[in-house]
């Protein structure tokens, strides 16, 4: 029997078997399905498949797919492309090896096709298919919900996706009777769906188009359950939204501010409360948030210092009336040396000097000079330090450059890794006869502060920007 896998031998033919040696079985046989006198793969291609043809004859002018395989012209195209390959011009030596291996291979695929198997399945090339964009006419997303469940099933639909902004788009549509026909759905419901991924949009959307009532029988509903949902990443979202609407209608703010209430530090230094606070300090207003300026101001060091506590801190100055600022920043002046060793609490203390009062940041500069030595040497607090130096008035600025000057304080802070800065900055602000002392000071320790690195590296800086340290002597043209 002749066949394409025998074009490798001289005269086309295989040479005779014993008919009692059984054929070696192919690997592809073990995943193939006996039917109608031959073996179909569950891996073959899909476009053998009668669905697929239905698919391409309805979306081949729209996307790039390439056709079935029982399309006449594609089985031509494939007839022609398998011709040329058998018949092509290729060296003997090229096409087989003399080795063992070649005709073994050669004869088993010769026994397994006469058997029928998909080893002679001929493979054909097939055209790229190049995926085209998203389109929801082709791909349409399916929901198990419609428009006529709004009315029997709107509490399901809440938590469902598709659902969820079906009902958002009803919403939107201002009628009166659907908007009471959700609302009776979903009531009882209210404080669940605003923790859900989809209802939390939903429940803002209600209370968005939703009038008084409506906005009165939720706060009725959630207000003993106001700071557990906060606290959800979700629930935040409903809250956020919640204080947002209840600003139009004042005489319910302080059933939202009451349910909030012994609950502000807990919120401030949650990463979804905090949140919830600062809407409060933007949307409440003066005097509804008073209540969070009396828990700040008690518990500065404590909110200060924490992640999301030292960002609540920075809204309360900016939403502050003048009163209140006053207040908040006598609180945290009290407490700054602490606060500037502390890796949140030292960006409080320099949002109060990016104020720029010159009555707070003079306090400040005062209390920082009583701590020079132990301040100046520190990661955080040497920032603090050197801003309080830069944005403050020259009376002051000399003052704190005096204590920095000192024998005792210059040599450790300009060898010091941190407060080199400090000392660069000074040199910077300093008037003529104080600097001309920091300088003579710095020259008289040289010795000492090449004896490390990091001194020797700062001292040829200097020398570098102020001449009169510089070791060579320096003639003048006469």
């Amino acid at each position: 029997m002749s066949s394409p896998y025998t074009k490798g031998f001289i005269g086309g033919s295989l040479p005779s078997r014993s008919t009692s040696a059984p054929p070696s079985i192919d690997s592809n046989m073990l995943f193939a399905i006996p039917y109608a006198s031959e073996y179909i793969s569950p891996f073959s291609d899909i476009r053998n498949d009668q669905m697929y043809e239905e698919f391409y004859e309805k979306f081949k002018e729209k996307l790039n797919i390439p056709p079935p395989l029982t399309d006449p012209l594609y089985i031509e195209r494939s007839i022609i492309e398998e011709n040329s390959r058998k018949y092509s011009d290729v060296s003997e030596g090229q096409s087989r090896s003399r080795s063992t291996s070649f005709l073994v291979s050669n004869v088993i695929d010769n026994c397994i096709k006469e058997e029928e198997s998909p080893k002679n399945l001929n493979i054909k090339t097939t055209q790229d298919f190049t995926p085209t964009a998203y389109d929801e006419t082709f791909f349409p997303v399916y929901s198990s919900f419609t428009v006529q469940h709004i009315y029997s099933q709107a509490y399901d639909m809440s938590k469902d996706q598709i659902g969820c902004r079906l009902l958002q788009k009803k919403l939107e549509e201002k009628n009166p009777f659907t908007l009471q026909a959700i609302f009776e759905q979903i009531y009882i419901h209210i404080p669940e769906i605003m923790i859900d991924p989809f209802g939390n949009y939903f429940i803002q959307k209600l209370m968005e188009e939703g009038d008084e009532n409506i906005i009165e029988s939720i706060i009725s509903l959630v207000k003993h359950q106001i700071p557990q949902i906060a606290l959800d990443s979700h629930g935040t979202r409903a809250i956020q939204k919640l204080i947002e609407v209840v600003v139009k209608y004042p005489r319910h703010i302080s059933s939202v501010v009451l349910s909030l209430k012994n609950h502000e530090i807990i919120l401030i230094k949650d990463m979804n409360g905090n949140h919830v606070i600062q809407r409060c300090l933007n949307s409440l207003g003066y005097p509804h948030n008073e209540f969070i300026y009396e828990t700040v101001c008690k518990n500065v060091y404590e909110l200060a210092t924490d992640r999301h506590g030292c960002c609540v801190l920075q809204r309360c100055i900016d939403a502050a009336t003048p009163m209140q600022k006053n207040n908040l920043v006598d609180k945290i002046i009290e407490c700054a040396v602490q606060l500037v060793q502390d890796a949140f609490g030292n960006y409080v203390v320099q949002y109060v000097i990016d104020l720029n009062s010159y009555d707070a940041n003079g306090r400040l500069a005062m209390l920082f000079i009583q701590s020079m030595q132990v301040l100046a040497v520190q990661k955080f607090s040497s920032n603090v330090i050197e801003k309080c130096l830069q944005q403050n008035t020259s009376a002051i600025q000399q003052i704190m450059i005096q204590e920095i000057s000192q024998p005792e304080n210059l040599l450790r802070m300009i060898n010091d890794q941190y407060a080199n800065y400090v000392v660069q900055r000074a040199l910077t602000l300093a008037e003529p006869a104080l600097l001309s002392k920091m300088l003579k000071e710095i020259k008289s320790r040289v010795k000492e502060l090449k004896r490390t690195q990091f001194g020797k590296r700062i001292y040829a800086k200097l020398s570098k920007k102020y001449s009169e340290l510089s070791e060579k002597p320096v003639f003048r043209k006469q």
